[in-house]
């Protein structure tokens, strides 16, 4: 069923004359017949229902006889058209591509092409981006307005493309100023969870038509594409003092902030390269690990770190059989007792060498003192 086109005199028929016409009558008799009808081909009607839930689609048979669900349902919706309360169901959207879901008494567009109905985006209704229910016929399951009462419009500069979501959540194609305060270099902001602002929540407490400013150091995560020369917005949340001279954030960057930042490759790898330094740098500590190997300097490093433990306790039994060798030296007996002597310098060598051998077994023979997954060049 299409929706119904109606024909809408935009003016009064003119008065009949006779005669013949002259060349600007006829030319003026065209155009008012041409204008004189418009088609009106878009309708608006509220939501009823949306179809986003499995247990809500209809139930198909497939080919191999099994019962499943009517999956291209998924994502239509059921309206009531506005002017002439008409019902019409598994209405699907316009775009396949780029679609905002409705909510149940939101209203949508709705357009006929070729005998099949589509429907557009929810009308603004309210100037909300939460939702735009002027009223509450049969109510929102899934989407509350108390949950999503912080979720504001985003305060767009001049030129701003915005794409907006119900959440908090958006995506701005903006700019950064120049020196005098004009638009001038491109800027991309992917911003999400508007509510970390505790500032402006205060504000959107009192005034539910405040809109949200985006902060880069205030909102929940966001990824910024900035071009300026001019320094980038960001606080980063550790930086050693002699570096805040040479921290440079002017021109092409991207940043990215939030609370926690996960890297995650399931298979591949990650690689960072850069053609100047690559800095890390934390408050408590910074952990490389690696459950295989790590390499330091080279990828094909072959030297094995030493182990700082086992250094150290290698190193003190060393010095410990020295310095006992060394007490032994030193209480040698007079001359005369040249004979004694030499009995006990032998003892002590023979002891100090037993010590050396253990020790040389027990670090350096079976290699415990080196580390066997990291390597330096």
């Amino acid at each position: 069923m299409g929706i119904e086109q109606t024909k809408v005199p935009n003016i009064p028929p003119s008065s009949p004359k006779t005669g013949l016409l002259k060349r600007n009558e006829a030319l003026t008799l065209i155009q008012e017949q041409i204008s004189g009808t418009e088609y009106k081909q878009h309708v608006s009607a509220r939501v009823t229902k949306v179809f986003v839930h499995e247990k809500d689609l209809p139930k198909r048979r497939r080919k191999d006889g099994v019962i499943t669900r009517a999956w291209n349902y998924f994502g239509r919706v059921d309206v009531v058209v506005n002017h002439n309360g008409q019902e019409i169901k598994g209405v699907g959207p316009l775009c396949s591509h780029f679609n905002c879901m409705p909510l149940v008494d939101e209203e949508v567009v709705l357009v006929d092409h070729d005998g099949q109905i589509f429907y557009s985006f929810p009308l603004n209704r309210m100037g909300k981006v939460n939702h735009n229910r002027t009223k509450r016929v049969l109510g929102e399951k899934d989407v509350f307005e108390p949950t999503t009462f912080y979720a504001r419009a985003l305060a767009s500069k001049p030129g701003d493309s915005t794409f907006q979501g119900r959440f908090g959540n958006y995506v701005n194609l903006t700019s950064e100023k120049e020196r005098n305060g004009k638009p001038a270099y491109p800027m991309i902001v992917i911003g999400n969870n508007q509510d970390k602002d505790l500032i402006q929540v205060q504000h959107k407490n009192y005034d539910a038509s405040f809109h949200h400013f985006h902060n880069v150091n205030t909102v929940g995560s966001c990824i910024e594409m900035t071009s300026s020369p001019l320094p980038a917005g960001i606080q980063v949340s550790a930086l050693e003092t002699d570096m805040k001279d040479v921290f440079d954030t002017g021109g092409d960057l991207i940043t990215i902030t939030s609370d926690s930042i996960i890297m995650n490759s399931r298979e591949g790898n990650i690689s960072l390269h850069s053609s100047d330094d690559i800095t890390l740098t934390s408050i408590d500590s910074v952990n490389i690990v690696g459950l295989g190997r790590v390499s330091l300097g080279a990828t094909d490093s072959v030297q094995p770190i030493v182990k700082g433990p086992k250094l150290k306790n290698c190193l003190l039994e060393l010095f410990g059989a020295m310095e006992g060798f060394c007490g032994t030296m030193e209480q040698r007996p007079d001359a005369e007792e040249i004979n004694v002597t030499h009995i006990q310098l032998g003892a002590a060598v023979e002891e100090l060498k037993s010590k050396v051998r253990t020790i040389k077994e027990k670090y350096l023979d079976n290699e415990s003192i080196l580390s066997n997954k990291v390597f330096s060049e």
